[in-house]
């Protein structure tokens, strides 16, 4: 049913368009420094609940900056601290870190495991605390200038018309805001978006699920993130969170999984919705051989009991071209997703990227209004007014070089993976990466960067 129109004021000084954890989070940024709760509205074009995106992890450089607006120990306290980093073949460890190395630089030396909808109940609480209440659902579907030329029109797909100064786009990848404003979304290296990740995993399916897992099976899997990679392509293992957590979500009292594997392009799409059949088959071609339903293979056959959640998507990368722009009478900044995506190596470090992008952006665009107000500036978009936009923009710029470097840094990381795994002679790279993986140095410089404490 279509909201009363009341629901929706006709002004607001600032409009956040999507409410993931991004959106949650910049409004909460913006509330905390000084921004009226009166001036800001934040839709989003869904239900709740019904957010198909679903990370699960956050990192010790996004927990230091959600700190600062008392949500980091909220969240600690709903999720499991992941002590390690696994990366193996289907037969054994490869590589093994701990994240303990990050002691001496964090307060938390942990990758906390919580899935997306859980961070976004916190970070919802916490913003209707500070009283802001999320408007669903609503769906911009046009931005133009406003009559008095004071500002941007942003027209709903309900008919509505919200006038606004300041949009921030936090709406994902298909971003409106992003595409009404005009601003390009491609491939740093010049591929198409399409084509910019490997073909072998460019499609991922995902599914949050119950396995029978042994007792000492399941202590294994339960600090940390297992990856395990073959021939056949990439698994991903992450226990989801505290017995809260699956209570929560699917009203399960069983210890449940998020499993993740790719799809190669020439075998077709996944189903939209992938059944318990077509997740096992895929777990026996590539999880590690101890979690194989085939008795031929693992002595102690290990099965998927029940799909609570399960999905398909596809991988790119691509970068949008600016992150602020004076556009449609009034300014528009992108966050998250809407400004950057990233390869499936940098799965997590996309939402960790984009709840950073969000909470540094609240005391400068508190500022930028504060120096406005402070001048008397009545019209907008004058010469005196664009020399008030030098904070904004060097932020946004900052934020689009993080965009990049970790654009890169994922792509680095799967090229790397590729070449230590692909078939040799003696499998040399391979031998010399285990050697590799037992120096404490190796180790503790991999988990600073996994960690997000290198590219804040």
């Amino acid at each position: 049913m279509t909201p009363a129109k009341s629901l929706l004021p006709t002004e607001a000084q600032i409009l956040v368009v999507g409410a993931g954890p991004t959106g949650l989070a910049v409004a909460i940024s913006l509330i905390c420094n000084g921004v009226d709760p009166s001036n800001l509205l934040i839709v989003d074009c869904v239900e709740k609940g019904m957010s198909t995106s679903r990370a699960l992890a956050i990192h010790a450089a996004t927990l230091e900056a959600l700190d600062t607006y008392d949500c980091a120990s909220r969240l600690v306290e709903f999720g499991i601290k992941g002590t390690d980093w696994r990366l193996g073949d289907r037969t054994s460890t490869i590589f093994q870190a701990s994240f303990d190395h990050n002691a001496p630089y964090t307060k938390y030396p942990f990758l906390l495991i919580l899935e997306q909808s859980t961070t976004e109940y916190v970070l919802e609480q916490r913003l209707k605390e500070l009283g802001v209440n999320v408007s669903r659902p609503w769906r911009v579907v046009g931005m133009r200038d406003s009559e008095e030329g004071n500002g941007t029109d942003a027209l709903f797909e309900s008919g509505e018309t919200v006038r606004t100064k300041y949009v921030i786009g936090a709406d994902g990848a298909k971003s409106s805001v992003r595409q009404l404003s005009g601003i390009n979304f491609a491939d740093p290296d010049g591929n198409s978006v399409e084509d910019s990740v490997d073909h072998r995993i460019a499609q991922m399916v995902l599914a949050d699920v119950s396995i029978s897992l042994s007792e000492d099976q399941a202590a294994t899997y339960a600090s940390g993130v297992s990856v395990t990679t073959s021939n056949s392509g990439m698994f991903l293992l992450v226990p989801l969170g505290k017995p809260t957590v699956g209570e929560m979500l699917y009203n399960s009292s069983e210890t449940v999984y998020r499993v993740g594997f790719n799809i190669p392009r020439e075998l077709g799409e996944p189903p939209s919705n992938p059944s318990l059949e077509y997740i096992q088959k895929y777990l026996d071609q590539q999880a590690p051989f101890v979690l194989c339903s085939d008795a031929q293979v693992n002595p102690n056959p290990v099965r998927v009991t029940k799909v609570h959640w399960s999905t398909r998507f596809r991988l790119r990368s691509a970068l949008a071209d600016v992150f602020f722009k004076r556009v449609h009478g009034g300014i528009v900044v992108l966050l998250g997703d809407a400004a950057h995506v990233h390869s499936p190596a940098g799965g997590q470090m996309s939402m960790n990227l984009g709840l950073r992008d969000a909470t540094g952006l609240g005391p400068i665009l508190a500022e930028h209004i504060r120096q406005r107000e402070e001048n008397g500036q009545l019209k907008w978009d004058t010469p005196n007014d664009r020399d008030m936009d030098v904070d904004l923009e060097s932020y946004a710029r900052s934020r689009r070089i993080r965009g990049l470097e970790t654009i890169r840094l994922t792509k680095n990381f799967t090229n790397t993976l590729n070449f230590v795994l692909k078939p040799r002679l003696l499998n040399w790279p391979l031998w010399i990466f285990r050697v590799l993986s037992n120096l404490t140095l190796f180790q503790s410089r991999l988990v600073y960067r996994l960690s997000g404490l290198g590219n804040r």
